[in-house]
């Protein structure tokens, strides 16, 4: 089993988000989905390769909230799972008071989940 490295709890959700800008200047401009959500990073999936090291910049939104922030984040790992990439982010910038707001709409629900879960 693999060592644990992140510093801060994930929490589980589906937030639409936009890849706008490679570090290497390429626009991608596509639509992926964040699947988990922390602190200091996020969980992308997407339909096509991003390799690790490669800083992007995006836009993550929670329409629930209103919510719509940009951030960059550097890809620390990527792998396949059921023909899609996943790809984990270390969040560079964002603003500190969006990134709280998702934090404390995310959390919550995915608690919520997580009961639900066990009660079963």
């Amino acid at each position: 089993m693999r060592e644990e490295k992140r510093r801060s709890p994930r929490s589980k959700c589906f937030l639409p988000a936009e890849l706008l800008e490679s570090e290497r200047g390429r626009s991608l401009i596509e639509r992926v989905s964040v699947r988990d959500f922390s602190q200091e990073g996020l969980k992308l999936m997407v339909n096509f390769s991003l390799k690790p090291g490669f800083v992007l910049k995006s836009r993550i939104y929670v329409p629930e909230k209103k919510i719509s922030t940009p951030f960059s984040g550097e890809i620390m790992w990527h792998k396949f799972v059921d023909s899609k990439l996943e790809a984990g982010l270390k969040i560079k910038e964002m603003d500190e008071e969006a990134k709280a707001e998702i934090l404390d709409w995310v959390f919550p629900k995915w608690m919520e989940r997580e009961r639900g879960r066990k009660e079963k």
